[in-house]
């Protein structure tokens, strides 16, 4: 085994393994492995940082993904310390349905009340959509209103996409009718819809074409009253174009459609063997499907850092936001005194949140009650995935029908990704929280006994990039309470704002947004660590002890560039990895000066927040 290989596998099993390897030094191992020496960092910082990592291994997600398998294998198949156990209830129900996963060889059964008799198709959608199966005809969801981040409202639009069902497989009726709901979409995805508030009565009335009452009965399995459910529609035209569409067409065809998109669905959802183990597989399943069990399991048995690693993260944090007002100081943007406080309310009411869990004084009644209807099985798995996913629906949706219900974001938000789990932080803007998964909390992601400087470019730049996403041209709309504001509107009118916006779109990109917060992230984590107006040139160079060649600048940029190194897959809402690292970097001020590039252009990059200094 070599000495990086035994570095990286004490750095794996740390805190349990007592090797005598300091995690620093194996980091610059892991870098230099990576380094292609043969290109240059000016030309191309992403090949030179990249250039020499394989693709035989895994990338950092696989790698983490797998090391929170192993863990949470050992806790959920009982053979962890069970003394001060807690949550006994949640802790048997999760144990059972992964019993019932890991022993399960055979495809996901479809529930008898989705396939037996014939049902008007908004009763038969209704009944999908409590089993979790969303967008087919429409997309129905829980959140919160366009005009009070503490209210729950349901959300109606259409699809964001349709499956691509085999056509061939299709009679031709169900042909037609694929391609005629698919043009449908294309024809209103053109427009920009305008949101409607309404009642569920004043639903019925705007929109009759459809059969409402039929769906939300399927779908909550009580009657609604007219004046209880509010409901935000953003696609009115879409809708009423659809019941239309839809009367048409007999309830068998529209029944055997919906059972093409239910069985699609369920072979997405099952936990798929081709790369892991069935073990693996299982895990990452309920990761998606039982999220508040899983992250309460982990925190509580396998996460034993969480002290640590919570003053860390929020030391980093604290410096970004330090920056940030620094950047408000210097005023680069011209705002009014108005505008400005608007920005700094907002950056001072962002939550950070390290992993998606109530808060640490909620006891385990909580969780035990939380999964208390659920009754899962050892060894009938179709059962207890559709009951978890029936589960998750009525949870969702509970606090419509409680009078008065408001949002607690400081508890436990549910989110309808049932398909997989979020690995990465993300920011939400109508709760204006900074969320930061439990399974990211780990190597090669992140330590705690990491010096700052690595610490700093790939966590201070993956959190600098998510608080980002509250300051870019569709954040800064959100107001600090998580309310769309004519204020933000007004400011994202400015002349430097929208400068920014047109400097940035030099080069093409799939996502203004993405980039924006890759730009101004790096922006922001540079300059938390080095101090606003940093210059290498005049900076005096202390060696660290892990390390003699590289300056901390460079260590900087490689460590930054280095978390996009991996196969390169084609992007959703997102460039490519390489040229997400060499955009973000050209615009960082400094880069040529820390690698002494030849021949320097004067800096014509792009700074939206960030002072000229």
């Amino acid at each position: 085994m070599s000495s990086l290989q035994l570095a990286l596998l004490c750095i794996v099993l740390a805190p349990l393994a007592q090797c005598q390897v300091d995690i620093n030094v194996a980091m610059m191992g892991q870098i230099y492995s990576n380094l292609d020496r043969s290109s240059s960092p000016c030309a191309n910082l992403w090949a030179h940082s990249c250039g020499n990592w394989s693709g035989n291994y895994m990338d950092n997600f696989e790698r983490a993904e797998a090391s929170y398998a192993k863990a949470m294998a050992l806790v959920l198949s009982g053979t962890h310390d069970k003394e001060g156990e807690n949550a006994t209830h949640l802790l048997q129900q999760i144990r059972d349905y992964f019993a019932s996963c890991v022993i399960s060889d055979q495809e996901l059964q479809l529930p008898h009340e989705l396939i037996s008799g014939h049902l008007e198709w908004t009763n038969a959608a209704g009944r999908l959509r409590k089993y979790g199966v969303n967008g087919v005809f429409l997309d129905e969801s829980v959140d919160v209103a366009y005009n009070d981040s503490r209210r729950y409202v349901i959300q109606l639009k259409m699809p964001a996409q349709n499956d691509h069902l085999p056509m061939a497989t299709l009679s031709p009726e169900l042909q037609q009718l694929d391609r005629e709901l698919r043009e449908l979409c294309r024809k209103y995805r053109r427009e920009e819809p305008t949101l409607q508030s309404w009642t569920l009565g004043e639903l019925k009335q705007q929109i009759p074409q459809i059969d409402w009452k039929n769906y939300f009965e399927a779908l909550l399995e009580v009657e609604p009253k007219d004046d209880q459910l509010r409901v935000e529609v953003s696609d009115v035209g879409y809708l009423r174009e659809l019941g239309t569409l839809l009367q048409n067409r007999s309830t068998t065809s529209l029944q055997l459609y919906l059972t093409i998109r239910l069985t699609s669905f369920a072979r997405k959802a099952n936990p798929n063997t081709g790369l892991w183990s069935r073990v693996h597989s299982c895990i990452q399943h309920m990761r998606a499907v039982l999220p508040l069990g899983m992250n309460y399991i982990y925190d509580r048995y396998v996460y034993r850092t969480r002290s640590e690693d919570t003053r860390q993260l929020m030391e980093i944090f604290t410096s970004l936001r330090r920056t940030f007002n620094k950047y408000l100081d210097y005023n680069h943007m011209e705002l009014s005194p108005q505008e400005l406080d608007y920005v700094r309310a907002k950056l001072a009411g962002v939550h950070l949140k390290l992993g998606n869990l109530p808060d640490a004084t909620t006891s385990g009644d909580f969780y035990d009650s939380h999964y208390a209807s659920a009754n899962f099985s050892r060894s009938d798995f179709q059962h207890n995935f559709w009951q978890a996913l029936r589960l998750r629906t009525r949870l969702q949706h509970a606090p419509l029908l409680q009078h008065g219900a408001v949002l607690q974001p400081e508890l436990y938000y549910l989110n309808d990704d049932v398909l997989s789990a979020r690995n990465a932080p993300y920011f939400e803007h109508e709760r204006n929280t900074l969320t930061v998964p439990l399974i990211f909390m780990q190597w090669p992601f992140y330590d705690y006994r990491l010096h700052s400087v690595f610490q700093y470019s790939l966590m201070g730049f993956i959190l600098g990039h998510e608080l980002m996403h509250g300051f870019e041209q569709d954040g800064i709309l959100f107001d600090a309470t998580g309310n769309e504001s004519e204020l933000g509107l007004q400011l994202r009118q400015q002349p430097r704002f929208q400068a920014a916006l047109k400097c940035v779109q030099k080069t093409p990109t799939a996502s203004l947004k993405e980039r924006l917060a890759d730009v101004n992230g790096l922006q922001l984590a540079y300059d938390a660590f080095f101090g606003i107006g940093h210059d290498s040139q005049r900076f005096e160079y202390r060696p660290y002890d892990f390390e003699r060649e590289l300056l901390a600048p460079q260590l900087f940029h490689l460590n930054f560039a280095q978390f996009f190194c991996g196969r390169l897959p084609l992007a959703i809402d997102h460039d490519m990895d390489d040229v997400r690292v060499n955009v973000a970097e050209s615009n960082l001020k400094q880069f040529s000066t820390d690698f002494n590039c030849q021949q320097q252009a004067p800096f014509t990059g792009c700074e939206m927040w960030r002072p000229s200094t």
